[in-house]
């Protein structure tokens, strides 16, 4: 994780557990990168596993196999930082 993005993550996940609290609404965990593979659903109306997804985001790069909605394997992914790092 990049240093800079753990005090925009703390006040994040902090405001959201208040605003759950507050509502008395369930908090739900997402993960970061199936959320970026599940965002394609939006815009590809077509688009259905099984299939390889390719996700560069942030500090994170990783090759995925998609085998269902909701079931992911990774196939493999950086050891230090993103691809895209450095353009």
């Amino acid at each position: 994780m990049v240093l800079g993005l753990f005090g925009a993550l703390l006040v994040g996940v902090s405001y959201a557990k208040a605003l759950s609290f507050a509502l008395k609404k369930p908090l739900v965990s997402v993960n970061h990168i199936e959320g970026h593979i599940a965002a394609n659903y939006i815009n590809f109306k077509e688009l259905e596993p099984e299939f390889l997804c390719l996700v560069i985001s942030g500090g994170h790069t990783h090759l995925v196999k998609v085998s269902d909605y909701t079931s992911f394997e990774i196939l493999g992914k950086t050891k230090d930082d993103a691809v895209r790092r450095g353009f």
